[in-house]
């Protein structure tokens, strides 16, 4: 093939950017060039590129991050050397790498206990992208790994503010397929008044809400926030004094 996989390796471990993010790209295309070419030993290649594609999905530059771990999804397939480097990278101190580990694992829907840190962490970066994808990672994967579901309802209890918000958002939709209520109802006088409107919102998401919990949404009609009094007013509005 027409590229040159050292020099390739070489530009992804470079201190500019812009280098890192074309040498990435170029990796992306050498693996798809491969593929068509119907290479069938993927071995010493993966030995060669699997070191600067673990330090690339700790790459602070998004872009690399993303060639990297599309270059890992891709190779998960094709060596048996990846998902335990994976597991090793989300277990390990730097969790911007950990999450981009995680990240390759959740979008081909496996799960390892060593994503728990790193996707209860991504649920509460201060990064609106990362918050999102964690939780988009984790409804995917709640519908088959009891552990993602467990690992949101902890984020609920244990998280920080912004993780516990993204949590509530997650288990309002994850109640499509588990039960959720007790957890939800448990947060309805969380300190933080946004985690406390997510909560409300997520109830307002569940199919069936108890007439109890109905009434917890009600009295929060009185909160003495503003936006979570006008959150309440709706969603008690819509559960009646019956619940649904």
């Amino acid at each position: 093939m027409e590229y040159d996989v050292e020099r390739i390796v070489g530009g992804m471990g470079s201190t500019d950017a812009a280098e890192r993010l074309s040498a990435a790209a170029a990796l992306e295309e050498a693996l798809r060039s491969e593929l068509e070419a119907g290479r069938g030993d993927w071995g010493g290649l993966v030995e060669q590129i699997l070191p600067p594609l673990l330090d690339g999905i700790g790459d602070r530059h998004k872009g690399v991050q993303v060639h990297s771990a599309n270059c890992l999804e891709f190779l998960l397939y094709q060596s048996e050397k990846v998902a335990p480097a994976l597991r090793a990278a989300m277990a390990g101190p730097d969790g911007w790498r950990a999450w981009g580990a995680a990240l390759v694992a959740a979008r081909v829907g496996y799960w390892y206990p060593e994503m728990a840190p790193a996707l209860a962490g991504a649920l509460g970066s201060t990064d609106r992208d990362v918050r999102w994808a964690a939780a988009g990672f984790c409804l995917q994967l709640g519908r088959n790994w009891p552990e993602a579901v467990a690992l949101v309802k902890e984020t609920l209890c244990a998280g920080e503010p912004l993780g516990r918000k993204m949590a509530a958002y997650c288990l309002g939709a994850m109640g499509q397929y588990a039960s959720m209520e007790p957890e939800l109802a448990g947060r309805l006088q969380d300190s933080d008044r946004d985690v406390r409107r997510a909560v409300v919102l997520a109830i307002d998401k569940l199919p069936a809400v108890s007439p109890a919990v109905a009434a917890q949404v009600e009295a929060l009609r009185a909160d003495p926030d503003e936006f979570v009094r006008r959150t309440a007013a709706v969603v008690a509005a819509k559960l009646g004094s019956h619940g649904r």
